[in-house]
């Protein structure tokens, strides 16, 4: 599933990171600051963020549906799970094991649940640039951007067009993708001509299935129905922020308890799309870098760096430890272990490449090709 090299090059980005971090603040300041916290307003951020992946349930169950209605009691534990491989594993290694325990769990093509998942982040970055724009029709957020770009050594309006354009074309490509898929497959076929014969099957078999999984696109109100679903997801991930930052006594720095609010959903904007990097275990390190420069260069209020050093590393763990202990629960009653659905994982990967060393369109004695054997062969 992940090479070795793949592994630790992921695990040295976290640690490149992580140095940075601390090598730019003060450890003694950002110690007291954790330590002075008032860790009562951990409980309702927890909560928060538990019904946030409520809603992701939610709108991953309208992903799924045109596949097999799953009912959100099933789903949950599905999606926890895969949260908790992000946070652990690195390169989002989590998206692989969501989508391979929902096609052992429910029977559903893997490949098309990772279409679905693919289909999640996209919505997700888009909807966070809705927040971000909306913020900056009445907040300047022009020095912000100068600043960050003043830190990065890029022009501002590069550094924009970095963070918006791969999810804004991502989005659209996906969109052509759903409407035309006779066309995608002709192009498709365009560009396995090449090659050897024998992977002509498996490739069309993939794509067949990628296609699947994008039908939720073809239809416009599905996707206002996911847009809508995905904007209480990041409302809640940014009332998780808020308690957090109520626990530093962040409110004081603001004019106000509405420009810390809006100042928190700005923070949990540019820190997921920032440290969205498939690269470290759970974005750890990035997403302290990027949460905390945000903190520190907002327009709206004054933040010492090591308060929000503490704030950054207080909020990155609320977001991941309760992941991770709950992931582990449903592993537990699910008589299942990470390891096992890393492994197994890793080994229907394989199968699925092993197909390509068959002839064109072999099939087993049901009639399905080996890909097809492959992709499905092991679910219940």
């Amino acid at each position: 599933m992940i090479s070795a090299g793949k592994f630790w090059i992921g695990i040295g980005f976290s640690v490149a990171f992580l140095a940075l971090f601390f090598l730019t603040v003060d450890v003694n300041e950002m110690a007291n600051s954790l330590a002075g916290a008032n860790y009562i307003f951990l409980a309702p951020a927890i909560i928060a963020y538990l019904v946030s992946v409520l809603f992701r349930t939610l709108r991953w169950r309208v992903l799924l549906r045109h596949m097999k209605p799953v009912s959100t009691r099933r789903l949950y534990p599905v999606v926890t799970i895969g949260y908790m491989a992000n946070a652990i594993l690195p390169m989002r290694l989590g998206e692989i094991v969501r989508s391979y325990y929902i096609g052992e769990r429910e029977g559903i093509s893997k490949t098309s649940a990772l279409a679905t998942i693919f289909i999640e982040r996209v919505l997700d970055a888009l909807t966070l640039l809705f927040f971000m724009a909306a913020i900056a029709l009445f907040v300047p957020l022009s020095g912000l951007a100068q600043a960050f770009g003043d830190r990065s050594g890029l022009a501002w309006p590069f550094l924009v067009a970095v963070f918006s354009a791969p999810f804004l074309v991502a989005f659209v490509t996906l969109l052509l993708f759903a409407a035309y898929p006779d066309q995608t497959k002709a192009v498709s076929r365009a560009f396995v001509r090449p090659l050897p014969q024998r992977f002509e099957a498996p490739i069309r078999d993939m794509i067949e299935y990628l296609l699947r999984g994008l039908i939720p696109l073809r239809n416009p109100r599905t996707i206002t129905h996911l847009f809508l679903l995905s904007i209480p997801i990041w409302l809640l991930e940014a009332l998780l922020f808020f308690f957090i930052a109520l626990s530093f006594d962040l409110h004081l720095a603001f004019p106000g308890i509405g420009q810390m609010a809006v100042g928190m959903v700005l923070v949990t904007a540019i820190a997921n799309i920032g440290s969205s990097i498939p690269a470290a275990p759970g974005g750890i390190g990035l997403f302290e870098l990027i949460t905390r420069e945000t903190l520190v260069l907002l327009p709206l209020a004054s933040v010492d760096r090591s308060v929000a050093a503490g704030f950054a590393t207080l909020t990155h763990a609320t977001l991941i430890l309760p992941m991770i202990l709950l992931g582990q629960v449903f592993l537990w009653t699910g008589h299942i272990s990470l390891r096992k659905l890393t492994k197994a994982g890793k080994a229907n990967a394989e199968l699925a490449n092993s197909s390509a060393q068959t002839p064109s369109g072999s099939a087993d004695g049901a009639g399905r090709t080996t890909t097809q054997v492959a992709e499905d062969g092991r679910a219940r």
